[in-house]
């Protein structure tokens, strides 16, 4: 189970055990909670990994805060930079896992489990600025108008605090590749419409290589808005969504070690190709 407390906990345990972490927050969330920043290493090349762009997919976060565990033992400090994003939308996931926050939201009735957006009913993954505009008109057509549980893309691009936080961070550092952690389909997205990054589908064909994902074309309903769109589009660098697990979100905890044994090595082999400078 996560809360964005237990998560709050959990970054400052990381940060104490190892002073090759470091951490930062880069911004806050709609009621004020933290998005962490950890980074390990001090190589002029970079990777981004995020996770739980949506709320009823917090176990990615998970997965990425044991990735980071293993990265004190075996981290190639001089050779790469990692940035990792573990909780991209505190507040929907507590809207999710927090007792207190669940029953303040939904009351008696609701079915939070289900709930993707931020508190305000955005989809973050769907509220950065690549393609937004089809996004919206996709998602409308779909009966998204409003803010909900899912698929609303918001009143504009990052519109909202944690869609800013992450793209400000990511052109502060400017990252070489980034990957985004979601659920489900065992599934790695690559391109984003015509483009086509320098390196980008020889990356992606060795990262299904060492998970046994496969690479798969977003269908042009669902694409658009999201943070690998406006990454690949914005930097022309290679950007993947990796689609983890099999069944419905939010999956089950005892797909965990399935999971992390899948994409543990992806995470890995994802350090060792970047765009050259």
């Amino acid at each position: 189970m996560l809360t964005s407390a237990i998560l709050d906990t959990a970054v400052a345990d990381l940060i104490d055990s190892c002073p090759h972490f470091h951490h930062s927050i880069i911004g806050t969330s709609r009621l004020g909670k933290p998005i962490h920043a950890i980074t390990i290493g001090r190589g002029a090349r970079s990777v981004l990994v995020n996770a739980t762009h949506h709320a009823n997919e917090w176990i990615t976060t998970l997965i990425l805060m044991k990735f980071l565990k293993e990265c004190k033992i075996d981290f190639p400090l001089d050779d790469v930079t990692l940035h990792a994003i573990p909780l991209v939308n505190p507040d929907g996931v507590d809207i999710i896992n927090d007792d207190v926050r669940r029953s303040e939201f939904f009351g008696k009735g609701g079915e939070s489990r289900l709930w993707k957006a931020n508190i305000c009913g955005v989809d973050l993954n769907s509220n950065y600025p690549a393609g937004w505009e089809l996004a919206r008109e996709h998602k409308f057509a779909r009966g998204y108008t409003s803010p909900g549980a899912r698929d609303y893309v918001g009143e504009k691009p990052l519109s909202e605090p944690e869609s800013c936080a992450m793209a400000a961070y990511t052109l502060h550092h400017d990252v070489d590749v980034t990957l985004s952690l979601h659920t489900q389909g065992e599934e790695i997205y690559w391109r984003y419409v015509d483009c086509n990054p320098p390196g980008a589908e020889a990356l992606a064909r060795r990262l299904s290589a060492v998970s046994g994902y496969k690479l798969e074309e977003v269908p042009d309903e669902s694409s658009h808005g999201g943070y690998r769109d406006w990454f690949i589009q914005a930097f022309n660098r290679p950007g993947f969504t990796i689609e983890c697990g099999l069944g419905e979100s939010p999956l089950p905890i005892s797909q965990f070690d399935d999971i992390y044994k899948k994409v543990a090595p992806l995470l890995w082999e994802s350090l060792k190709a970047m765009r050259p400078r």
